[in-house]
């Protein structure tokens, strides 16, 4: 009798368990996030996207974050380096907050979690004449 409970208590802690894990979100899920201690060295890169309307951000974990802008951000495209400006000089980079990019102001209309950012096409080569 005392195997039959235990063998049921185990397999409840087991369900539970993967009810869990099935509920954490995954780090392609396009959930909202914020990224921690953004403003203390806690990107690691940025890829801007083809149309300027927004930025891929990894943090140093390697977990990659997709910021989209209100409007289109000109001088993403050219930017060797982003600054940020977080509300109340929070460390944490959200939504409502701001990313530089020279001398322009973009402010993140939403941040959410994604995958790395697309591959772009290879150019093809020229032939040697």
């Amino acid at each position: 009798m005392r195997n039959i409970i235990a063998i049921a208590l185990g397999t409840a802690a087991l369900l539970a368990a993967g009810s869990a894990r099935a509920q954490t979100p995954g780090p392609r899920s396009g959930e909202r996030a914020d990224i921690v201690f953004a403003t203390h060295n806690g990107i690691r890169t940025f890829t801007p996207a083809n149309d300027g309307r927004g930025v891929y951000l990894q943090d140093n974990r390697k977990n990659w974050y997709f910021a989209s802008f209100y409007t289109r951000c000109q001088n993403i495209d050219f930017s060797f380096g982003i600054g940020f400006r977080t509300f109340g000089g929070s460390p944490n980079l959200s939504r409502g907050d701001s990313i530089y990019a020279g001398h322009e102001q973009c402010r993140i209309a939403d941040l959410v979690r994604s995958g790395p950012p697309p591959e772009k096409p290879k150019k093809a080569r020229r032939a040697r004449s």
